[in-house]
Formats: structure tokens, sequence, C-alpha cells
């Protein structure tokens, strides 16, 4: 073997003690020319040792004559300002199927399998010197080296690698004895940490006893690993990639991004990222606000000119409708989850590929849904940048206990209107009134906003029951106010025939409006309405049935329930619509303008109830029935009776979704119509204005309402033609016709009212206009 400059000044000429000391120190870096005729000590070299022997100083593949490969490796830590020297003999030129691998870092004693590491390889069918990374069994070129630099019958060449602190990494070749050159250079920090140095042949049948090596010089210091454990939210997902086609600028592969929203240095080594049904390995370590893509392997070239980017074996497939996305700490501990769902774009054009889902504000994690959204970039992502869509919307309010529903008798499902913590919380965060002990708290579900309650008794039907919960806190920290702390709820039990019945609907809605069907609970019963339905009644056969919900939605004894598509509509269109009692279904039955049906059905496909409509039940002293709802007036009379059936007043609005029906009857007062106060004083007084009470024992009414003073002149008209309701009030301020007040003294009420059927009452009533200054 032709005699380079051996490191002999620092083995082959000092003391037998000197050369222990220098071979193999404690950080791993070593030095050894094969001078003591072995590579069984100092250092120690172990793997298929039978194929490799010490020859004239040197180390030697000697192995039979098979295409095999051999390895030996030896402990080393070295990695940082490190540097790798040694001299590589190779006869007979180099192939596809003959070549050396020196591998300077490894993490695994074995290097013939699966490692994450750095090796060079001398030779290959370019006959080069080049740097390989390897993360498991991808090995990946880094610095590609000049082409024929071993391209000789015998090549005897000395390579050196360099590494500094931050990665960066230098190749250097001498073929000929003169001085290293430099065959290029890299930055890569994927892999931070090394156990093993070693090499490899690769070798045919008649090759192998053609490679040898010596002069070995490692130095360097260890990884020490900086990073601090990651808590919760310390690494979030950002951006994801579901539906790569078609392309509008990005690869059409799927990625996540990461990004470190905390000010630890953090090592991702060995964490997962899953959807539950592959799970993908990271490494890794990672900056306070870095970003980095996690993509598949073959994809990670794709994506490396936008930033950091780590390819990963056993990428999970990404839905394009939804999954659900964990990312956990090597010891399992969960960091992040998103499940999301196609919804999230809010654009149906970038729904159907091509865009990323960015999160908006990486300061609020939790925000879910709302905080998520398609990419406004052009290219249709940022991987591994700030998202296009970036703001800041900040969550400083705790969650709000929505509803509390009964499972079954002893299981109570209590939902939030955020992500809570991942952790439940324990049986003290909840009291139940009347006192019901719990006995088991836990998550429903992967959304983090709904939990279970397991008592240790059942409930009793028919009474209400208060949940008041405390130390509840969102995923961002924030704890529960008070305020928002507490539900009603009962036990629901079934509902029997007309326990629920249609008490109200709007089948002929204005040009703008929406449809409405009110029902009534005219039972003592919770009643659930879980995989009810909404239908028409067609020879007695439900037809074109809505369901309601598929969850539960409980009605309270003698409350009332809207139907409608738009709650928004009924608020503006109808002042006295309780907003409480409207439930938004996706799509109601067809009601036709004229005549029709409606049904209420419960989740065995019974009819609990219905009502076959008619244009002709409303007041024939309406001028328009477009808007006007058809109300119920007694909740006991048969539902189909026509006399059971009223428009509803205009006093009222035409129509009172989630509010008593202006022509419900209701307890009769010793007189029709009252006057209260009788005296009163105008502008100034307490109070400053009188109201004219009516009480009938139906609705339907036509009224007209004038005040006369005491020659019986007109002074002012509250009411021409106007439809009643059962019951109301009409109100006088003490104003005349052109708006000036009324003289103090004696006035008349005179209110004349009529029906459809000819009947006619008139009512006088004494009102004093009063005055302090008499």
């Amino acid at each position: 073997m032709p005699s380079f400059n051996r490191v002999q000044i620092l083995c082959s000429l000092i003391s037998t003690f000197l050369t222990f000391v220098y071979a193999h120190d404690c950080n791993g870096q070593f030095v050894d020319n094969f001078s003591d005729g072995n590579f069984t000590t100092n250092p120690t070299w172990t793997g298929t040792d039978t194929k490799f022997s010490i020859l004239s100083g040197a180390l030697k593949l000697k192995a039979p004559a098979l295409s095999e490969t051999a390895y030996l490796s030896t402990p080393s830590t070295s990695i940082n300002n490190a540097s790798w020297e040694f001299l590589v003999t190779i006869s007979g030129g180099t192939s596809s199927a003959n070549y050396t691998d020196v591998y300077l870092v490894s993490d695994a004693a074995v290097l013939t399998g699966s490692l994450n590491g750095y090796f060079v390889r001398i030779g290959n069918t370019a006959d080069e010197v080049a740097l390989y990374q390897q993360t498991g069994t991808t090995k990946t070129k880094i610095i590609d080296g000049l082409d024929g630099r071993v391209n000789q019958t015998l090549a005897t060449i000395k390579i050196k690698v360099a590494r500094d602190v931050n990665g960066a990494w230098q190749l250097f070749t001498d073929a000929t004895n003169s001085g290293y050159i430099l065959e290029g250079s890299v930055i890569n920090t994927d892999i931070f940490s090394s156990a093993f140095f070693g090499v490899v042949c690769a070798y045919s049948a008649t090759r192998s006893n053609d490679y040898g090596f010596d002069d070995f010089v490692v130095t360097g210091d260890p990884y020490v690993d900086p990073s601090q454990p990651a808590d919760y939210k310390d690494v979030i997902i950002t951006e994801i990639f579901a539906d790569p086609s078609p392309v509008i600028g990005l690869p059409e592969a799927e990625f996540i991004e990461l990004y470190n929203r905390s000010n630890k240095i953090i090592n991702l080594t060995g964490w997962k990222f899953t959807d539950g049904s592959s799970t993908a390995i990271l490494s890794g370590m990672f900056q306070p606000g870095e970003y980095r893509i996690i993509t598949a392997t073959a994809s990670a070239p794709d994506f490396a000119p936008f930033g950091s980017t780590l390819g990963v074996a056993n990428f999970p497939t990404l839905n394009n409708s939804g999954d659900n996305l964990e990312l956990r700490r090597k010891d399992n501990l969960l960091i992040d989850k998103v499940s999301y769902a196609d919804t999230w774009y809010r654009d149906e054009d970038k729904k159907q590929g091509g865009y990323t889902l960015e999160l908006i504000d990486p300061g609020n994690p939790c925000g879910e849904g709302n905080n998520w959204i398609a990419s406004e970039a052009e290219k249709g992502g940022t991987p591994g940048s700030e998202n296009s869509v970036f703001e800041s919307k900040p969550d400083l309010t705790g969650p709000k206990l929505i509803k509390a529903v009964p499972l079954l008798a002893n299981t109570l499902r209590v939902q939030f209107d955020e992500k809570l913590l991942a952790e439940a919380p324990d049986v003290s965060s909840f009291t139940i009134t009347p006192a019901t002990n719990i006995i088991s708290v836990e998550f429903t579900d992967e959304s983090l906003t709904t939990i279970k309650l397991t008592l240790d008794v059942d409930l009793a039907t028919r009474t209400q029951y208060k949940l008041a919960a405390k130390r509840i806190f969102d995923c961002n920290g924030n704890e529960i106010q008070a305020d928002y702390s507490t539900a009603i709820f009962a036990l629901p039990e079934p509902a029997a025939e007309r326990d629920l019945i249609v008490n109200e609907i709007l089948f002929n809605p204005r040009p703008a409006g929406n449809d409405f069907v009110e029902i009534y609970n005219n039972s003592d019963k919770y009643i659930s309405l879980k995989n009810w339905s909404v239908s028409n009644y067609i020879n007695n056969q439900a037809v074109n049935t809505k369901k309601i919900s598929s969850e539960e939605v409980v009605i309270a004894p003698h409350t009332f329930l809207v139907f409608t598509e738009d709650i928004n509509v009924l608020l503006n269109d109808y002042v006295q619509t309780v907003e409480k009692n409207i439930f938004v279904i996706d799509d109601l039955p067809s009601f036709n303008d004229d005549e029709g049906t409606v049904a209420l059905i419960n989740s065995d496909g019974k009819v609990i109830d219905f009502f076959l409509y008619t244009e002709d039940y409303h007041s024939v002293f309406l001028k328009d029935k477009e808007g006007v709802s058809l109300e119920r007036i007694s909740a006991n009379a048969e539902t189909n009776e026509a006399a059971n059936w009223k428009s509803a007043s205009s006093v009222s609005g035409f129509a009172t979704p989630g509010y008593i029906n202006s022509n419900a009857r209701g307890e009769m007062l010793a007189d029709k119509v009252n006057v209260e106060p009788e005296i009163f004083e105008p502008v100034t007084g307490q109070p400053a204005f009188t109201q004219i009470h009516y009480n009938f024992d139906a609705g339907g009414y036509v009224a007209n309402v004038k005040i006369l003073d005491s020659q019986g002149r007109q002074i002012k008209q509250l009411a021409n033609n106007e439809v009643l309701g059962t019951s109301g009030f009409f109100r006088w301020d003490g104003d005349m016709t052109d708006g000036t007040k009324a003289r103090t003294g004696y006035y008349t009420v005179w209110m004349e009212v009529f029906n459809s059927t000819g009947n006619v009452e008139t009512f006088r009533k004494r009102v004093i206009v009063a005055s302090r200054f008499q």
C-alpha cells in the first residue's frame, strides 16, 4: 500500500499507553492506523468481522468469492465541529455493484440496514466520491463529487469531511498526494447526533479482496441536546394540503406544515404524525418560530425549494372531505390535534382541489373551523412560510356551556362551544341540582367539545335539573365564566299521539320570506325530537319527510318550538318572534300557498299530529293573506277542526313564531274592554299614557277604536278595521289627530268590534286627561 503521511505523530510513534488514550476518547474521537495489528481493540470494530483482516498495517477486505456486502463499525459520537479523515484503496475500478461507503455518522451499529446517518460513497457508475444522507433505508446524495475521481485500475485516495456546529458540510479529496481539493459543500441539519462510525463494502464475487482502509482520524464534539420538552400546542399544524389536484402552483403531493410557536428548541426525533390509520415518525431539531413541511419521502425534493422539508415514510393519506390528524411526542403525549373538514375552505371552487387549508392565527390554535380557511396564495398555498391568510384573532374568552342532554337515565352529554384542554376535567368540576352524584367524566369524540358524565343513580322523569360547571378551560387556557357555566336539562319520555301538536303555520310567506311550522308541547313530559321529522301528509301517508335533527333536541312541557330555514327572516319580519324557540333545519317540506298538509312524525315513523290547512281558514277581512300565519286557537280542540284556526292578528304583526298565539283562548276578564289607568297625565305624568285592554273568547274580531271629546266629536282614531287576537291593548298618549295635546277633561273611548258572522259589539269607556297645574 502506498505510504501517505500517516498520523503516526498521534499513534504509531507514541507509547502503547498513549496510543490507547488517543485511540478512542470519551467523546467518541478516535485514531486508528492499525499499527497494533488488529481491529478488535483500541478501538473495537464489530460487524461481519470474518470478512476483514489486517495486512501490512491496513484494514483489508478478505471475503469469500461471493457477491455480498461486508461492514465494520466502531462507536463514535463526533458530529459538531467535526472532521473525518481516512485513506481508501480500491483495486479493479468501481461500478454499480462495486463500491465502498464510509459512514461518518450513524445511529445504528449495523450499517447494512435501516439507520439515520451520513456516509461518503467512493465509486459507483460515475466513479465519484460523494456525500449521502440516509434516513431509514432511503439514501439521498447531498454533495455530488467530480465524476471519474476514482476511475483507475488501482485507486488510492485520501478523503476528508468537515462539519461545523451549524450543519455546514464540506467534502475534500486528495487523489495525488498533492493536497485536498473541495468536492462540494452543503448545509444539512436533518440528522444531528451520532453513535457509530464505520465502513461498508459492496462487491461482486471477483472483487471480494479489493478494498483497503487506513489512517482513520475522527475528531469533533458529540451532540448535546439543547432541546426542551415540548408541551401541548408548542408545535401546531398550520397548513394542510389534502387535495393537490388540480395543480394550481404547488407540487402534486400531500403535505402538512408544522410551526414551532414556542421559544424552545424542540427535538422531533421519535415524534408521531398520524391519522389513526397510518403513522409517520419524525426527526430533526425544530427551532423557535420555524416552519417545517412534512410530506412523503418521495415528495420531499419537490417541496425542498419552499422551505425546510422532512420526508417521512408512511405519510398518512389526507382525506379530501376531512380527517382527524394528531401530532404526538415520542412518549405519546398529545401535542396538537386537528379534525378538519372540507367546509373549512369556505370557498366552493377552492374546495375542489389545488389549494391548502391555512390556519389564520397561530396564536389561537384552538379556533377549529373558525380559524381555518382556504389559502389566498397565488400558488395555492404557502408551505414553509407564514400563511397568506395570517391575521391576529386571539381567543380571550372562556368556553361556554351550550347544553346538557341525557343519553340514558344515568348518562349525560355536556356540550361546550369550543375545544377544551385535552385532558378531561374531573368530577369536582360539575355539580347537579337536585343533588346527583357524578362518578366519571370523559370526552365523547375527537372535537374535545363534548363530555359524557356518568351518574350513580337514574334521573327522575318530569323533573328539571340544573348542571353547573367550574374550573373548565378551553384549549387556550381561558377559564369558563359564571354567566356561561350552567344548563337546564331533564330526562325525556316517549311522546304519545298529540302530546306535541301543530300550533301555527306560515305557508304563504312574503316574497323574501320563509315558511315556518310551530309545534307546542301539550303535555307534562320532556320530549326528545332526535330523528323526528316534519312532512306532508297525503292519503294517510307521510311524504316528503325532512329530518329535524340527528342530535338530541328536547322540548319542555307547555313550550313552543318553530322549524324554519332562516331564523333571520323571522326575526326581521315578525316582532313577536322568540329567538330561543326557533330551530333551523336545512329543508322544510313544500307548503302550497292555497292548501296543503303538515305532519309531525316521531323517530319510529308514527304520526303524532297532522294539519290539513287551507287559505279559506284565514279571516275574510284580510286584504292580503301573504305573510300572515294561521294560528291554533285551542290546544285541546281537534287539530283539523276549521273553527280552531284563525289568521294571526295585525296587532301581533301577523305571526307569533315561538310565542303564544294571538288567537289563543285565555281566561276571560270580568269585562271584555277595560281602560287602565282611567286617569292619566300626558307627557309628564306617571304614567303618561293609558291602555285600552281587550279580551275576547275567540280571535278574528275586527276593531275600530276612537277617542271622543265631551261633545262626542272624534279627536283621535286608534284603530281602523284592525284584526284582533283574543287579547291585547291599544295605547293613547293623550294626543289629538293634529299632534297637539288634548285638553284636560273627560273623554270617551269608543270601540266597535265585529266578526265574519255579522256579530257586532260596541263598548264605551271613560278616560280622564289630568293636569297637575289645574
